[in-house]
C-alpha cells in the first residue's frame, strides 16, 4: 500500500476520533446557549497545516437524580400490579413493606427491615413540612401499632400497595389516609446523588 493511498484513510480516521473526542465530557455542559458551544481544532499528524475544526454543541440542562429519584421511580414502575401479602417481587406482587423494601434496594442498593413497623424504627423521623419526595410514609391502620408504609411523592400523595385486592397505586393524604397518617421517616444512606 503506498503513502499516497494511507493518508486519506488516516485523515479520516483521526477526524473520526476527533469527533468522538469532542463528545466525551457532555455531562459537564448544562446549557444549550450557542455562546456556550465549545469548538476544537485538530490538527492531523503526517500532514501539512491540514487541521479540523469540530463544535461539541452543549446538551440540555437536565436535574441531577438523586438515589430517591430512583427509588420513586422503582416503585411507581410497580403500580397497576396487584397486592400480595408477603409480596416483595415484581412476579410475585408487593404487600407495602415488601414493595418500599424492593424500591430502595433497587433505586438506592440500601436494605430495609421488613415490617413496616420495622422499616418506621429504622427510619429518622421528619414533620410534615421537612418531608420530601422519597421519605416513608407511615400509618396505623389497625390500632396504635404501625402497619402501612408508602413513598412519598411530595404534594400529599404516595404510592404505596393498599391492601389485598388492591393494585399498587398512588394516593392523596386526604381523607382516611390522613386520619390514619402516623408520620414520615428518611431513610439514611439513600439521600445522596445518585452518581456520587
Amino acid at each position: 500500500m503506498s503513502s499516497v493511498s494511507v493518508k486519506p484513510f488516516t485523515l479520516v480516521s483521526l477526524g473520526m476520533m476527533a469527533l468522538l473526542l469532542a463528545g466525551c465530557n457532555s455531562e459537564n455542559v448544562k446549557t444549550a446557549d450557542a455562546e456556550n458551544t465549545q469548538v476544537y481544532t485538530a490538527k492531523f499528524a503526517h500532514s501539512n497545516n491540514t487541521t479540523a475544526t469540530v463544535m461539541k454543541l452543549p446538551t440540555q440542562a437536565s436535574k441531577d437524580v438523586t438515589l430517591l429519584d430512583r427509588v420513586v421511580w422503582s416503585a411507581e414502575k410497580q403500580k397497576g400490579k396487584m397486592y400480595r401479602f408477603g409480596g416483595e417481587s415484581p412476579k410475585t406482587g408487593f404487600d407495602c413493606s415488601g414493595l418500599t423494601s424492593y424500591a430502595f434496594e433497587q433505586g438506592a442498593g440500601v436494605s430495609l427491615p421488613r415490617t413496616a413497623a420495622d422499616q418506621y424504627n429504622a427510619a429518622v423521623k421528619v414533620s410534615k413540612q421537612e418531608a420530601s419526595k422519597g421519605d416513608l410514609v407511615f400509618f396505623k391502620t389497625g390500632g396504635k401499632r404501625i402497619s402501612h408504609v408508602g413513598i412519598y411523592l411530595g404534594e400529599d400523595k404516595f404510592v404505596h400497595a393498599p391492601r389485598t385486592g388492591k393494585a399498587i397505586t398512588t394516593d392523596k393524604l386526604e381523607g382516611y389516609w390522613a386520619d390514619k397518617l402516623a408520620g414520615f421517616g428518611r431513610i439514611p444512606g439513600a439521600c445522596k446523588p445518585a452518581y456520587s
